[in-house]
């Protein structure tokens, strides 16, 4: 298993290395961004907004922290796409091997999802002490809505990640792309489902956009738990299906 393992880190070797200038930005962006917001022109610009738009304190407190996630967001998302993994294997023709290797389909399907969520936990360890580091720097946010935040983004990359493995295994070699839509839309649609009645007020023009803003930024920052456990169950049923599928198609993933 850890020849897999490291099989699967070298494919991923040119997202590991844009993962480093991503974090080197990410920092340097984000700590020029909460500068700005405290003296410079981003603090400026709020001050139009309330005047201007008359959008309330809260509404503008809401959107600058909306762009600070963004930037949180990135050191995970790079390295959270394992469809790359599969359409190197595919490239390489390891799978026409694979299914002869001496460890059992539980294991190399395994080794994937090791694989990835090591990635993640690389991720979330460099975005905690950039969190760290903000948290030193600003009150627009405390480290621990930041470390919800962090919990939140990890979740939903998991399940992202999770889906487009099974996804992969099931389509087989060169429908990643496929498995990649398939993963986002899953999740598109779900968070479309669950944020109707409000989207559905907002065309309507019974709500507003700082409601659907308000109650997004509540459940990233203070109730990321939720995602938490959607993303375990998700790991869960992705692996076992992962594992069934692969079963089924003798060990060819």
């Amino acid at each position: 298993m850890k020849g897999l393992i490291l099989k699967d880190l070298m494919c991923l070797r040119k997202q590991l290395i844009i993962f480093g200038y991503v974090v080197f930005g990410v920092l340097v962006v984000s700590i020029m961004y909460v500068m700005s917001a405290r003296f410079g022109n981003i603090a400026l610009a709020g001050g139009k907004l309330l005047t201007d738009q008359g959008l309330s304190a809260f509404d503008v407190v809401n959107i600058a922290k909306l762009a600070l996630v963004m930037f949180m967001l990135l050191p995970i998302a790079t390295v959270g796409d394992m469809a790359n993994v599969f359409a190197e294997d595919g490239r390489a023709g390891f799978t026409k091997v694979a299914s002869v290797l001496p460890l059992s389909i539980r294991q190399r399907v395994m080794a994937r999802y090791i694989t990835i969520f090591a990635m993640f936990g690389i991720g979330v360890a460099v975005d905690l002490l950039i969190a760290f580091t903000l948290s030193l720097l600003t009150d627009m946010i405390s480290f621990g809505e930041l470390l919800g935040i962090i919990i939140s983004a990890a979740s939903v990359m998991s399940i992202y990640s999770a889906m487009v493995i099974a996804f992969c295994i099931m389509l087989g070699y060169g429908r990643e792309q496929y498995a990649t839509l398939l993963s986002v839309g899953i999740i598109a649609v779900a968070g479309i489902g669950l944020n109707f009645p409000k989207i559905k007020g907002i065309l309507l023009d019974q709500g507003t956009g700082g409601e659907l803003l308000k109650s997004f930024m509540n459940v990233i920052s203070h109730k990321s738990y939720v995602l938490l456990i959607i993303a375990v169950i998700t790991i869960v049923l992705s692996f076992t299906a992962s594992v069934a599928i692969a079963d089924r198609k003798r060990g060819r993933m």
